[in-house]
């Protein structure tokens, strides 16, 4: 190793990963590519069947001077040490190799097609195969790997994801107050749980607060919801749109049944927005005490906790306070340093063994 970390990683979904993963990857990139420059240069691996050109794209959002190079040159470039951030390993390069797990989500709920099935776990079984050390984000994500993947604990490193406020782009959405959801309108994210939570609320705050959902997979259009609620589905937004949809919600709402780390909270609570989450998986370790839970999947529990955050100002203000110091606590920055730092370390093992 030489003074700076030769850092290889997997950036095959860079470009069109902008959720969860995406956002720690780049995130994490960034302060890689700037304020911990000096330790570390950083070189994008991508699949070989992208012309040079177009992998030269992947470093648009990277100064400095980070590098692009094909998977397949992976051995040649005298790398100390190979990131995978996405959850899980789709191709194993040679020499000492770290990945990021964040979930054990196709263990957990299976595909019912067994070919399916094979096809979503394998990326784990190749982890637990060849990973020098695994990065969890959750101490429920690492006990996850172990229970699923039967992975030493004692290789597994917990670093706390960040929380970024973008900036706004302009003012809160017009028209009535709203109670906001942003994620991936599937089972596994509540969105059942929440529209039915909604459905069960008093006529009048029905009548008063409609539901903005924002996040890629829902619908493009505003229509009819159960018993007559009112959502809005925005589909996936911009960050500057998040931003100012975060700003203006009356509460955010995170029905989610599993989770890895649980971002979208924080990232709430972080503009000031009282949180309400289920009480399931990694979340509860995020939030803190910050966050009014109800259990996971329980429709009136949820009903009741929306209208008691929604009718006791007081309570709504604590939880502002308390959600902005508990976000205070989750820095990119940080995140980042404990990944360079982790990254280092196993670098500097592997070396000593050669």
């Amino acid at each position: 190793m030489g003074e700076r970390l030769s850092l290889g990683v997997d950036a095959a979904n860079l470009p069109r990963d902008r959720r969860g993963m995406g956002r720690y990857v780049r995130c994490v990139l960034r302060y890689f590519a700037t304020t911990l420059a000096p330790r570390v240069r950083v070189t994008l691996l991508v699949p070989d069947v992208l012309p040079a050109l177009v992998a030269r794209r992947y470093l648009e959002d990277l100064p400095g001077d980070a590098a692009v190079a094909h998977r397949s040159a992976a051995g040649r470039l005298g790398l100390d040490v190979v990131w995978y951030p996405w959850n899980g390993m789709t191709w194993v390069a040679p020499g000492t190799k770290v990945a990021t797990v964040h979930d054990c989500w196709p263990f957990v709920s299976p595909a019912p097609n067994g070919s399916i099935r094979r096809n979503e776990q394998q990326p784990f079984f190749a982890t637990a195969a060849n990973a020098d050390t695994i990065i969890a984000g959750s101490q429920f994500a690492r006990a996850e790997v172990v229970r699923h993947l039967g992975f030493p604990a004692d290789k597994i490193v917990v670093i706390p994801l960040g929380v970024t406020i973008p900036p706004r782009q302009g003012s809160a959405p017009s028209g009535d107050p709203y109670v906001l959801f942003v994620g991936h309108a599937d089972a596994r994210k509540g969105m059942g749980t929440l529209l039915a939570g909604m459905a069960a609320l008093p006529d009048a705050l029905r009548a008063k607060y409609r539901l903005i959902v924002a996040g890629k997979g829902q619908p493009g259009n505003d229509g009819p919801a159960p018993d007559g609620i009112r959502v809005e589905f925005l589909g996936q937004v911009s960050d500057a749109l998040l931003a100012d949809l975060y700003t203006g919600a009356s509460a955010f709402v995170f029905p989610s049944s599993y989770e890895g780390f649980g971002l979208p909270a924080l990232e709430a609570m972080s503009y000031g927005v009282p949180v309400i989450a289920s009480d399931a998986a990694s979340i509860p370790e995020a939030a803190g005490d910050a966050a009014l839970y109800f259990p996971s999947g329980d429709v009136p529990a949820l009903a009741a906790a929306i209208q008691l955050m929604l009718g006791d100002a007081q309570l709504a203000a604590h939880m502002r306070s308390a959600g902005l110091a508990r976000a205070a606590n989750f820095s990119w920055e940080r995140c980042a340093g404990a990944t360079l730092d982790a990254l280092s370390r196993v670098a500097s093992a592997s070396a000593l063994r050669l």
